[in-house]
């Protein structure tokens, strides 16, 4: 698989390769899924970011942002947004709920994911109100050979009335590709479950912060513990053994050993 942010580059040799840009359209089923499935950052005019995703999606290549409440063509070939243009939601009894959500979790990304992007999605499905949030943040850095993307989506459906409970179901995924001379990749998913009481949407959004919180915290801490005990085991068995003498040969002074001058004299 590409490294994560490599999308156009390696649209760009497939369409070398095929020389004809008629096929290559007909792979727009394709990109759609790509780019929804990674949680894609796009640019709108105004400088904010959104994100492509399925639960933003309109028809076509048109999608919604719920932040800016705004509709946008999506370009999946040049990374663009287009044709932005103002969209009648979040009027309904979801948003308080939506709101609250999006706004606790603002100051939780801005301290712990630099380049954040997030999109709260809210609607009604009858007479319950659903909130998906998807966050994403990626640092990418192709002239040293790597790059990498963190995402993770919280997923609730809970009725308004006062006492009832919601199960959240989140989903969060770590992709690191390391490229240079060889493709070496971290792709790792985790899904955690818990059961929130509904009181008033403040509470709803504390509630869920603290529980995105420790969920993340802990799925970083059991990656960073399995990279040590990879590092002692796992690399360990990769990497050379020493000679019986437990030391490095130096090889500068092998022609003075009689296994130097052996080597030499064939």
């Amino acid at each position: 698989a590409a490294p994560p942010g490599e999308f156009r580059e390696v649209v760009t040799d497939v369409r070398i390769l095929l020389g004809d840009d008629n096929l290559l359209s007909k792979a727009s089923g394709v990109f759609y899924e790509y780019a929804t499935d990674q949680f894609t950052t796009v640019n709108l005019p105004d400088g904010e970011n959104s994100l492509v995703t399925e639960f933003g999606h309109i028809s076509d290549n048109k999608f919604y942002d719920p932040k800016s409440r705004k509709s946008f063509k999506y370009d999946y070939l040049k990374n663009e947004a287009r044709e932005v243009a103002e969209l009648d939601e979040g009027t309904g009894k979801e948003e308080k709920w939506r709101v609250a959500i999006e706004s606790a979790l603002k100051p939780y990304l801005d301290e712990f994911f630099p380049s954040h992007c997030s999109a709260v999605y809210g609607k009604m499905e009858g007479k319950e109100v659903q909130i998906i949030a998807c966050l994403e943040d990626h640092k990418y850095n192709p002239n040293n050979f790597w790059n990498g993307k963190w995402k993770s989506k919280w997923e609730l459906n809970f009725s308004e009335s006062e006492g009832c409970e919601t199960t959240v179901n989140g989903a969060m995924s770590v992709k690191v590709h390391y490229y240079e001379d060889g493709n070496v990749q971290l792709l790792s998913n985790k899904s955690v479950e818990e059961t929130l009481g509904i009181t008033s949407p403040t509470e709803l959004a504390a509630k869920l912060l603290e529980f995105i919180k420790k969920s993340e915290t802990d799925y970083q801490t059991a990656i960073n513990e399995n990279y040590t005990s990879m590092s002692n085991t796992t690399f360990k068995a990769l990497r050379r053994n020493l000679p019986v003498t437990q030391s490095l040969i130096d090889w500068h002074k092998l022609h003075g050993l009689q296994v130097g001058k052996d080597i030499m004299n064939r």
